[in-house]
């Protein structure tokens, strides 16, 4: 069944390490762009010894988000954007990625997009019970997780919108080669629990024309991720998933915790959730909040019915040996167990929106009370079940289980090098711009061990000359027949000399609120390292044309 290319409409797996027919046409339409770039920054090249230019995005949030964007605009207006190939994010970064290719010719309206942004995160009211509504939906799917419930519920008040659109929608965007071509990473959380970060069938990477395992070399059609395949074969096709569901899945955070041994909690919970919805609600209209904060203390403190929460409790001790059925029957259980909690009704202001039927709260609640216990995030169709991957891998999670769990990278490395390192893409010059929280040197001191576990060239690190107490706003490292990465910290002592402890905490991954002025004091700290470094970035990508063409 091996084939070396995809056809666009292909209902088949496909298992080749080669790039999809997709991104071999994005690259090919995209190369006169770079050349031009190249030839306005004073680089003379020609198409053969042409360099491959990956930006990476890392993970941390909304200030990832917000400084991505800032990146993207300061290397427009720096001449660098049109000399990218690749653009390639995890969690925070691909909410911005996913933002922008929704705009064909996003590269030449960053300006009014970034405007956009200044004016959403902090202004634009959210439509809670749109939100509750959409998550009583998704609890229908068979395939429904605490993805949904961290997309739907608060994702959506982080973002202020929810974007409908699909991935495999971006397919012109993508291909025209007035973009570069983006990648979005996951990784596979069995096979992380298994073999760990450094194991590269771990990584998941999701583009408009493919998903799939770089790895093992093992991909689908975008637009089939989800529907159910068997021997490699489209058997029963699924709706794809929204885009706002994808920036939910690359960036859940949460998933790579394990913040819940059990379900003792569950009960304080689901209170807890129909009174945050409450809470937007009185929010949102302008109306006092302080009764409504009250409840949700004693819910958050333990303080609810004893009564109830002791038979949450008792429920919960058989919970794991139940099977759906039976977790299902229980529900005349629970229904007794809010009618206690709420008065036999549902909770607030939401009430009007779900007919007043405590029955669709119970159910979803429910739901969500299973996926706590059995930490159940981002689950989806494997279109590997039953399919031979010719010795690939021998991994279960690849043939044998009909569900694989995608969740964010973070846990592995906070950034994408495994999807950009990969041959076939043949890049030569990563520009990592990192947004994490904590050790600014983390990504790549992960990367390093990644790429020396799995016999992948990476420029070596020397751990000793990179010093957390004084940044600079870029490092670059290299070697021989190595690809060259300029690594740019966030904040350092360029861009706040004296502060960088300060900004750390003022933006930190949990900052999930951002007035428009903490918005554009962000913006510019990200801005500053790509102009402060645009001759560097420019000197590096001479130095391999030259290395080339000394080569041919």
């Amino acid at each position: 069944m091996e084939r070396s290319q995809l056809r666009k409409d292909d209902k088949t797996v496909r298992l080749s390490n080669e790039l999809s027919d997709g991104e071999k046409e994005a690259i090919r339409n995209r190369k006169p762009k770079v050349l031009a770039c190249l030839k306005s920054l004073g680089i003379a090249c020609e198409e053969d010894n042409m360099p491959n230019v990956a930006v990476l995005g890392s993970g941390g949030g909304l200030r990832a988000m917000i400084a991505l964007q800032g990146t993207l605009v300061e290397m427009e207006k720096e001449g660098l954007l049109d000399a990218v190939m690749y653009l390639c994010g995890v969690s925070g970064s691909t909410w911005c990625m996913s933002f922008l290719y929704k705009e064909k010719n996003w590269t030449k309206k960053l300006q009014v997009l970034e405007e956009h942004l200044c004016n959403t995160l902090p202004n634009h009211p959210c439509d809670i019970t749109k939100a509750f509504s959409i998550l009583c939906q998704a609890a229908e799917d068979e395939l429904f997780s605490l993805t949904d419930v961290w997309a739907f519920l608060v994702f959506y008040f982080m973002l202020k919108e929810c974007d409908q659109t699909k991935l495999s929608q971006h397919e012109v965007t993508s291909t025209s080669g007035t973009n570069p071509y983006p990648i979005y990473a996951a990784v596979e959380a069995k096979k992380l629990h298994e073999e760990g970060g450094n194991s590269p069938g771990t990584w998941f990477e999701f583009t408009p024309h493919e998903c799939g395992f770089p790895g093992p070399g093992a991909f689908v059609c975008t637009k089939y991720l989800g529907s159910k395949f068997e021997d490699g074969n489209l058997e029963k096709q699924r709706k794809e998933k929204n885009i706002h569901y994808l920036q939910g899945l690359w960036g859940s955070a949460p998933a790579g915790i394990t913040y819940l041994k059990g379900i003792s909690c569950t009960c304080a919970t689901c209170q807890g959730i129909l009174l945050l919805l409450e809470l937007q609600v009185h929010a949102s209209a302008g109306e006092d909040c302080e009764g409504v904060f009250k409840k949700l203390k004693k819910v958050l403190k333990g303080e609810n019915s004893k009564d109830s929460y002791q038979k949450c409790c008792e429920m919960s001790e058989t919970w794991g040996s139940k099977t759906l059925e039976e977790r299902m029957a229980d529900c005349d259980a629970l229904d007794r167990i809010f009618e206690m909690e709420f008065g036999g009704k549902t909770y607030g202001p939401c009430s009007l929106e779900i007919e007043g039927n405590i029955w669709s709260i119970c159910k979803l609640l429910w739901k969500i009370w299973s996926c706590i216990h059995d930490r159940t995030w981002g689950t989806t169709n494997n279109f590997l079940y039953t399919c031979d991957p010719k010795s690939k891998s021998k991994s279960p999670v690849f043939t044998k289980d009909k569900i694989i769990s995608l969740i964010d990278t973070w846990i592995a490395i906070n950034s994408a090098y495994p999807l950009v390192l990969r041959r076939e893409r043949k890049v030569k010059l990563i520009l990592s711009f990192d947004f994490s929280d904590g050790d600014p040197f983390e990504t790549i001191k992960k990367t390093a061990e990644y790429c020396e576990t799995n016999n992948i060239p990476f420029p070596k690190i020397d751990l000793e000359k990179l010093d957390p107490g004084h940044l600079s706003d870029c490092y670059i490292f290299k070697g021989k027949d190595v690809p060259i990465v300029m690594h740019f910290p966030l904040f350092n002592m360029k861009n706040c000399p004296g502060e960088i402890e300060h900004f750390r905490k003022k933006f930190s991954t949990f900052k999930f609120f951002y007035t428009k002025t903490d918005i554009i004091e962000l913006l510019e700290k990200a801005k500053m390292n790509v102009s402060n470094n645009k001759e560097r970035i420019r000197e590096e990508i001479q130095q391999i044309v030259s290395s080339s063409t000394k080569e041919f």
